[in-house]
């Protein structure tokens, strides 16, 4: 889906690029097969493993931007096909934005980049194709104990990273303490309560733990 996508500088400096979201399981990734227009695209990288292959092969060239899972700018690279064989990318970036060579951002710009962040238009079809893809890709469970405080973690870790206004985020998991629901804290609550569902699972489930959080 399309967001918004700001790009931030030394002195408070930033810019506002739109990209087309796309989350990824795969550890393989086929640009190709995916009949990309001439847009930006944003790849969120979801699987915990330590790399990510791009092919390349047989696609349009572009300019590449890395970051790392905490959205920290890590560097820029190049896809340009100059022949018919096979152009395979290897990365340990977490979030890849691909930019159309054609539309290639001055190097100079590149060099001063430090991080990034998304913001979305507050409208309700906005938040229905959000919350769509959120509830397909980290689908909620309250069957079990673990299967609860784990698809929670996982969900909220999910609408951090995507930068989900509070108010659109699940309201599954409520604190015993105020009888809040996460969707209905301030910042700073929703934060305290992440953190400290993210180290009960720690400490009750590590193996759980680290399918979300460690890297293999």
């Amino acid at each position: 889906m399309n967001t918004h996508f700001q790009l931030f500088f030394p002195k408070t400096e930033s810019a506002i690029l739109d990209a087309i979201l796309l989350p990824f399981e795969e550890t393989t990734i086929k640009i190709h097969e995916l009949k990309l227009a001439d847009n930006r695209y944003l790849f969120q990288i979801t699987h915990s493993n330590l790399n990510t292959l791009f092919d390349f092969s047989k696609s349009k060239d572009y300019q590449i931007l890395h970051f790392d899972t905490n959205k920290s700018f890590i560097g820029a690279s190049y896809a340009l096909n100059r022949d018919e064989g096979p152009f395979i990318v290897q990365t340990q970036s977490k979030w890849l934005l691909l930019i159309p060579f054609e539309h290639a951002m001055d190097p100079q710009v590149i060099n001063r980049i430090i991080t990034f962040n998304l913001y979305y238009e507050l409208n309700a079809f906005v938040k229905e194709e959000l919350l769509k893809k959120l509830n397909t890709a980290y689908p909620l469970s309250g069957h079990t104990g673990v299967g609860r405080l784990y698809t929670t973690v996982r969900r909220m870790k999910a609408e951090k990273e995507l930068n989900i206004p509070l108010s659109w985020r699940t309201g599954f998991a409520i604190a015993v303490a105020s009888g809040q629901g996460a969707s209905e804290m301030s910042a700073r609550e929703w934060s305290t309560f992440y953190t400290n569902l993210c180290e009960n699972l720690k400490r009750d489930y590590p193996a759980m733990y680290n399918r979300l959080f460690a890297i293999k």
